[in-house]
């Protein structure tokens, strides 16, 4: 296990796959997320994203020569956040552990759902000719999911849970027709959460703020600029009551839950890559650390070993963090 908590953006649209030449340098690809944990591979969202991150994996495990335990969460179930999903190579592999987590009214409406999807009137290929050993469960809010050593599991507390173990809570938003889950994911101190798919309130999103507090990067819906959300902006509707974000409410949550990190995402399908660029350089004016998701951006969390040194010295652990943002 390593001291690295990685963030990798493999689809950051919303609504339809946008490819292009408009959208070269954001990319064009829907909602997928990757971070790895110390060597636990989870993965935000199975949009048209989880295309190419499977293709990456699949190569990883044959050069490697192993299976693969992967934890995919679903923040809802929107179909540009599942379309991806009956490409995603590594559930064809017989060797891969595949534990799939999402909202649902019932403990089976997940896996109905991703049925559904892949009927035979849809689709070629059912979940059940997906090889890997899957687990696939809506779960509640009041849950956690917890992936300690070799183990994944749901129950109502973390409490019993290893220091080295990736946890991983649930706030349910109602920002988004349907609803929507937003994630926390901790590991060893360090927290990342993904706000998908919500809209701001007025007053700002007072539950949305507590439950990113402090989090070392928030990831947060940001798909309309200022005039598209009013009907403002020529040749597009207003989009108020939609169910996402413009750059001034993500920039207010990261600034009232003091987070160290914004990015900006779901980006609209209809945005050039200047559109999205304007996006970033508001969000900036407003919360300095701001920049917007582009397919293949990279962010390392890592131990700030001196701090933790001089904290133990002190007897008052600090598990601060670096932030490494290397583009490819």
């Amino acid at each position: 296990m390593n001291d690295e908590l990685k963030i990798k953006f493999w689809g950051v649209r919303g609504s339809y796959p946008a490819p292009g030449a408009g959208t070269v340098k954001y990319g064009g690809n829907t909602s997928c997320v990757e971070i790895n944990a110390g060597g636990h591979t989870i993965i935000l969202d199975a949009g048209t994203g989880i295309i190419p991150l499977g293709h990456e994996l699949a190569k990883r495990a044959i050069q490697e020569k192993r299976g693969l335990e992967l934890l995919l969460l679903f923040s809802h179930l929107h179909h540009d956040h599942t379309q991806g999903f009956p490409f995603f190579t590594p559930a064809y592999f017989p060797n891969t552990r595949l534990h799939v987590f999402g909202p649902g009214g019932t403990p089976e409406t997940l896996k109905q759902v991703l049925e559904r999807n892949q009927s035979s009137e849809t689709f070629p290929l059912s979940l059940r000719d997906m090889p890997a050993a899957k687990t696939i469960e809506s779960v509640r809010e009041s849950q956690v999911i917890v992936w300690d050593e070799e183990k994944v599991w749901v129950g109502e507390s973390a409490s019993s849970a290893s220091p080295d173990a990736v946890v991983i809570r649930i706030h349910k938003s109602y920002a988004h027709p349907g609803g929507v889950y937003v994630y926390r994911i901790t590991w060893r101190g360090k927290s990342v959460v993904y706000a998908t798919d919500t809209e701001g309130y007025v007053g700002m999103d007072r539950k949305l703020v507590a439950f990113a507090r402090n989090a070392d990067v928030l990831i947060h819906d940001a798909q309309y600029n200022e005039e598209h959300y009013r009907g403002q902006l020529a040749g597009f509707p207003s989009t108020q009551g939609y169910g996402h974000s413009t750059v001034t409410m993500a920039a207010e949550v990261a600034a009232a839950a003091e987070t160290g990190e914004l990015i900006l995402f779901h980006h609209d399908p209809a945005y050039t890559d200047d559109l999205v660029a304007a996006q970033e350089a508001a969000a900036q004016k407003l919360f300095p650390d701001s920049r917007a998701a582009h397919e293949g951006l990279e962010i390392k969390l890592r131990l700030d070993f001196r701090s933790l040194l001089k904290s133990v010295a002190k007897t008052k652990p600090d598990f601060g963090s670096l932030r490494d943002g290397s583009k490819i």
